[in-house]
Parts: structure tokens; C-alpha cells; sequence
């Protein structure tokens, strides 16, 4: 079984749809667990806070609205999907992936 999981956190402003581009990681990088277009990948979106004192990695239901519409891996490595955020100011995100190459 070849699975594994990365996830990336990114500073968001903004509201709305945007494309996001993501080197998850070649397959030639990192062996048999990497990303190309044969993968299967699912990506969940959270938002972060930072409670007094911790590290800016807390996961938390906050007022916004996000969604992970499409995913399209590629031979590249990279990792490309529409996310939409509906929320007026800034806050930080967390995308996590499982990939699958099974």
C-alpha cells in the first residue's frame, strides 16, 4: 500500500473562488509514493488558529466558508484545485492530501 499524507499552511485574504497550485511531489522525487496523473488524491481545507502561547496550528469551525471543488494531479508532481473561501478578512488555511497510488 503506498498512501501518504502532506498538507501545506498559507496566509489567506481574500473571498472567493481560486485556483491553487500544489507540488505535492514527483514521483521520481520521493519513490514510490509521489503524485502523478494515475494518483488518487483527497484534499480536506481548514482553518487555523493560534491560541495564546501554541504555534499557529490549531484546526477550528470558524465563520468561514470553504470548499474544495475539484482535483486534477499531474505528472509534475504538482497537485492543481479550485478551493472557494467566502470571508471578508484574513485568516490561515491548512489543505491536507492523501494520495493514493494503489
Amino acid at each position: 500500500m503506498s498512501t501518504v499524507t502532506r498538507w501545506f499552511t498559507f496566509p489567506f485574504q481574500g473571498n472567493g473562488d481560486f485556483i491553487l497550485h500544489v507540488n505535492v511531489g514527483r514521483i521520481a522525487d520521493i519513490g514510490p509514493i509521489g503524485v502523478d496523473r494515475h494518483s488518487g488524491v483527497v484534499a480536506s481545507i481548514t482553518e487555523l488558529a493560534q491560541p495564546t502561547g501554541e504555534d499557529l496550528d490549531f484546526p477550528f469551525i470558524g465563520g468561514a466558508r470553504m470548499a474544495v471543488h475539484n482535483i486534477a494531479p499531474r505528472d509534475d508532481g504538482i497537485v492543481d484545485m479550485w478551493v472557494q473561501v467566502e470571508w471578508g478578512g484574513p485568516l490561515s488555511l491548512r489543505i491536507q492530501f492523501l494520495v493514493s497510488n494503489d
